[in-house]
């Protein structure tokens, strides 16, 4: 570190940057370890030499040594770090099954765009094993809802909508609106899916059909009284403009603490969510380019694009993958309120699923039918 950089580090501008960096750094840790104790932690700013600060969090371990929380391996934390992030187990059940004590705000989406985040639809996409007893069980296949999310914009007019602001018509905020609410509303993180989490196949088994009846509930109870939603494959189905109850939706919102105006787009990638140009070329049909849309050279042609100019913006189109992954988190600090509640209902439907099985009886909520009541 240079000499004019470590004589700037002690200005008044310099010391007000690395506080907003290291309040910044602690408010991320919370996001996802909310009962963390604040006096357990050192807290340092880093500077660059463009005169920004990255701050990071290190545990002050009894021993005196300084260990930093997300540049460490969560796999070989001390009892001493879980306990001061307030993610030690107790008696041996998981923290993330365990109520959470405080409210927090939930952040939106649950993982940053600029951020990986694994899929979602891999969990029910194959045969899913629903466990009887701890070594037996039976397979079903889960109806595929998690697709058709991919927007192609061919108007500046539908375009601006879109890009204007939240707007749950589309069916890519519905669904990501279900998986948010079914997941980081209750508390419900990828972590318990895999073998991050030790607990039983069974408890495992639950918590898959809980995330995904919970998401198809959401998305049928914002069709209100009138059932006026749909599903990819039904006939009333539309990505553009899928219809729901705006009560509706509003009291899920409230039953979670998510203000009705909330942001449920996928505003990552290019165009801010809009996603890749792809122009008219006579013989080529449409072809990508990565230029920018508004204000770059291609234009729709209700903007003035067209093909005798050599501007046509044929449509726009995001990438190949899922929108929704985005809306669940990686890693929680147990069950919220509303959580609880509705972790209640999935274990009535899921007996309930269960027993039927006895009979040789299939819920259609798991099948390719309709909606069933019990959603």
């Amino acid at each position: 570190m240079d000499n004019t950089l470590l004589k700037w580090m002690e200005t008044p501008e310099a010391k007000k940057i690395a506080a907003s960096a290291e309040e910044k750094a602690w408010n991320d840790l919370l996001q996802q370890y909310p009962h963390a104790n604040r006096s357990k932690f050192q807290i340092y700013a880093t500077f660059s030499k463009n005169h920004t600060a990255t701050g990071e969090v290190f545990l002050k371990a009894n021993s005196g040594v300084l260990s930093s929380v997300f540049g460490s391996d969560k796999r070989y934390w001390s009892k001493e770090m879980k306990t001061a992030l307030g993610i030690a187990d107790v008696d041996g059940f998981p923290y993330q099954l365990s109520p959470l004590k405080t409210k927090t705000p939930l952040p939106i989406p649950a993982v940053a765009f600029t951020q990986p985040a694994p899929s979602i639809n891999r969990i029910f996409a194959n045969l899913i094993p629903i466990y009887v007893t701890p070594d037996s069980f039976f397979t079903v296949q889960f109806r595929e809802i998690f697709e058709q999310t991919r927007l192609e914009h061919n108007s500046a007019t539908e375009s601006r909508i879109w890009s204007g602001g939240p707007n749950m018509k589309y069916w890519p905020q519905q669904l990501n609106f279900a998986v948010f609410c079914a997941t980081q509303g209750c508390g419900v993180s990828r972590e318990i899916f895999d073998s991050s989490v030790t607990m039983s196949e069974q408890i495992r088994a639950f918590y898959k059909f809980h995330v995904y009846f919970t998401v198809r509930r959401f998305l049928f109870q914002m069709g209100g009284i009138q059932s006026v939603s749909a599903l990819p494959g039904d006939p009333t189905f539309t990505i553009w403009n899928n219809k729901y109850d705006i009560a509706s939706y509003k009291r899920i919102c409230a039953e979670f603490g998510i203000p009705p105006t909330a942001d449920f787009r996928f505003t990552g990638g290019k165009n801010h969510g809009l996603g890749f140009v792809y122009v008219s070329v006579t013989g080529d049909g449409a072809t990508l380019t990565h230029t920018a849309w508004p204000g770059g050279f291609y234009k729709f042609s209700d903007e003035g694009g067209s093909a005798s100019k050599g501007n046509l913006l044929y449509f726009m189109k995001p990438e190949d993958r899922p929108q929704y992954d985005w809306f669940a988190p990686n890693k929680s600090a147990g069950l919220t309120q509303a959580g609880l509640a509705r972790i209640n209902q999935s274990i009535e439907a899921f007996v309930y699923c269960i027993l039927g099985t006895q009979v040789n009886v299939r819920s259609s909520i798991i099948g390719d039918g309709g909606r069933a009541k019990e959603a």
